[in-house]
């Protein structure tokens, strides 16, 4: 197959393909441009290995499985980056101390965003939270503290965690762009 063959071939899987493998990638990651991103991705090193690729017969299969497996690790990527932000945000938070003069400008944005976060919280998620992430108590602990059952500590755990959330999100505080 020669050059030219190769690239009418991977035009026209590009045109046939492309919108449905970003519906694909848009079930995964709700977000328009990181779909687009990753199908674009997937394109970019079918193009690189047009050879081995494009030529297969069945082709489409290995885009929608590059692209979902694309999305999956961009997710647990994501979710990893999340995990590490949670635990800055948490030792940070938890020191209860007022920045000190020196301190970057960066590090005190972050403690008002956790503070505007916390304040979002109603009264009573907002001690649990507290108690779980600041004073390291389990869920068993809480419950018997406040004399509430367990799954009802879970509950305002998933409630509070959700919130915490949506306050990143709406707030953009953790980009797109770390990918």
């Amino acid at each position: 197959m020669g050059e030219q063959d190769i690239y009418i071939t991977f035009k026209k899987l590009f045109e046939e393909h492309y919108t449905k493998l970003c519906s694909l990638a848009y079930n995964y990651l709700k977000d328009i441009d990181q779909s687009k991103d990753v199908v674009q991705e997937v394109y970019i090193k079918i193009w690189e290995k047009k050879k081995t690729v494009i030529t297969e017969a069945n082709a489409h299969y290995y885009f929608y499985t590059s692209v979902k497996n694309n999305c999956i690790d961009l997710l647990r990527k994501h979710k990893y980056t999340l995990s590490l932000d949670d635990k800055v945000v948490t030792e940070k938070t938890s020191n209860n101390l007022a920045p000190d003069i020196d301190e970057d400008k960066s590090e005190v944005n972050t403690q008002e965003f956790v503070q505007r976060a916390l304040d979002r919280l109603p009264p009573k998620c907002k001690t649990i939270f507290m108690m779980s992430r600041f004073d390291n108590m389990t869920y068993a602990q809480i419950a018997d503290k406040l004399g509430l059952s367990v799954k009802t500590v879970e509950n305002q755990m998933g409630k509070a965690i959700r919130i915490m959330r949506e306050f990143i999100k709406e707030n953009k505080i953790i980009t797109t762009s770390l990918y």
